[in-house]
């Protein structure tokens, strides 16, 4: 009986075919792990995430109001009359002018030195009348139907349409009639139509006045 025996190429061949095909193998396991644990989709579903983003914003976000001067050194001359205060209160918030008492739709406001009078939120002034018993008087349209209107100025540079912004100078104040200090202004503010106390105002939330 006649014993074969191999080529010496036969064996190194296979066992290089058997790395082969054990490489192959590896390399194909590899490839759908990682295609099975990414996404297919990935620049779409960020896009669609980040397109999906907008900013949120707080409606209910208070506006600050601010006073009509910014001397620490004005007071109030005579305050808002409101129909619910006491007498006394009642009394303290009425204007004397020629033998009449005249009930206070506003706030006299006044200091022993000039003051700058400035506008309490952004508008735009709707008009400027003189007076010969308050002397210049502005009137300037707010948001949410508001009126701001301020008796008694002068050295007042606006005119009729400008648009201004919150703390912007609208002029000084001046003496009038309706006071004895010589620095003054009568502020009023107007919501809707009605009359409203100005130092409630001061700390209203904007967005929830009609």
């Amino acid at each position: 009986m006649t014993k074969r025996k191999l080529k010496k190429y036969v064996k190194p061949t296979i066992f290089m075919v058997c790395i082969s095909i054990i490489t192959i193998s590896i390399m194909l396991m590899t490839k759908d792990l990682k295609t099975t644990n990414e996404p297919k989709d990935q620049t779409y579903v960020m896009n669609a995430v980040i397109d999906s983003i907008t900013p949120v914003v707080n409606d209910t976000e208070t506006i600050k109001i601010i006073k009509p001067f910014t001397s620490d050194k004005v007071v109030v001359n005579k305050p808002f009359y409101e129909k619910d205060a006491s007498n006394e209160e009642q009394q303290n918030a009425l204007i004397y002018y020629e033998n009449t008492y005249l009930q206070n739709s506003g706030v006299v406001y006044s200091s022993n030195e000039e003051f700058d009078c400035v506008s309490v939120l952004d508008g735009t002034i709707v008009d400027i009348k003189q007076d010969d018993i308050l002397n210049t008087v502005v009137y300037v349209s707010h948001d949410n139907n508001i009126t701001t209107i301020y008796y008694g100025l002068k050295d007042v540079s606006l005119k009729v349409n400008d648009q201004i912004s919150q703390g912007q100078l609208i002029g000084k104040s001046n003496n009038n009639k309706f006071c004895s200090e010589s620095n003054s202004i009568l502020f009023e503010v107007n919501n809707n139509g009605q009359v409203i106390n100005p130092e409630q105002f001061y700390n209203a939330n904007l967005n929830e006045l009609n």
